[in-house]
């Protein structure tokens, strides 16, 4: 029932039953959010008033084979984030999401690369996110561009999985529910998708610095999909990810207090044209968000 809703039936209640004693009961407000122990009603009911600021870690190792050489490739991240709602209260709300600090470093066996990112902080751009946690539209966020060993990157994968997906239905702890979630990485002729299935369970309650949280475990598995052409070499990549996610969740006021990702891809990579080869790699990574106000 929406918060407009419930205001409308208590005007009118108040109207025809003025100056009357209301039997127990007649009185009692639901919660947005459900009750723990009835089943909770997740969904994102982020505040209009003030940004929400994220902090993002990432640190991913990655072991490739070429050509019976072995050598390791490790990348790590650190973007902070402020994030407003335009219009929370509806079912397609827009966050207006400002990149306050962002920090990359790639360790190759040839080379350090840590991007110039001074063209992307300070900028802003919109995506819109759906009350159970679906992101859409990134439009803007593709139109914003970076250099990593000579790709060029934009920052919608960082947003198509940022929120986690909710339920739909009242859960108590022990439920669980299904979705589907795919990150599209695409650069000229180049492209990556990792196409994942998941499982959330509602493990139970937990307080994280001053939030009552909904405590959720979600096991995912998926597939690794990409081609590419570098240099007149043609690539194709095939492979397969698993791994946990793990999110705090306040249920109390809808917003995503934070989440920890650890996982493992393992991928094969073959290439055509003037040199053909096939090239193994395992990628294990973790990832951590956390509301930083």
């Amino acid at each position: 029932m929406k918060t407009k809703a419930i205001g409308n039936l208590f005007i009118l209640a108040g109207i025809l039953f003025s100056g009357l004693i209301l039997l127990p009961g007649c009185t009692s407000k639901k919660n947005l959010w459900g009750d723990t122990r009835k089943g909770l009603i997740l969904s994102y009911r982020m505040p209009e008033s003030q940004p929400l600021r994220y902090i993002s870690t990432g640190d991913a190792l990655q072991k490739v084979e070429v050509m019976g050489q072995k050598f390791d490739v490790n990348l790590k991240s650190y973007q902070e984030y402020s994030i407003r709602a335009v219009q929370p209260a509806s079912d397609h709300m827009t966050l207006q999401i400002t990149i306050d600090t962002m920090y990359i470093y790639l360790k190759t066996p040839m080379k350090d690369f840590t991007p110039d990112m001074s063209d992307v902080i300070g900028r802003q751009f919109s995506i819109r996110l759906t009350s159970l946690g679906k992101e859409l539209d990134f439009t803007q966020a593709e139109a914003i561009t970076f250099n990593l060993g000579g790709e060029t990157r934009n920052l919608a994968p960082e947003f198509q999985s940022f929120f986690p997906d909710l339920p739909g239905k009242p859960v108590k702890p022990g439920d669980s529910w299904n979705y589907a979630d795919t990150i599209k990485e695409e650069s000229g002729e180049n492209w990556l998708h990792l196409c994942v299935n998941c499982t959330a369970t509602l493990e139970g309650y937990e307080t994280v610095n001053g939030h009552e949280c909904a405590k959720v475990t979600v096991p995912f598995s998926g597939i690794v999909l990409g081609e590419g052409n570098m240099n007149g070499i043609g690539t194709k990549t095939t492979g397969e990810v698993s791994g946990t996610d793990q999110f705090y969740f306040d249920y109390k006021n809808g917003i995503l207090v934070k989440i920890i990702s650890d996982g493992t891809a393992s991928t094969i990579t073959k290439t055509s044209g003037a040199q053909e080869m096939t090239i193994p790699s395992t990628r294990k990574f973790i990832k951590e968000i956390w509301l930083a106000n």
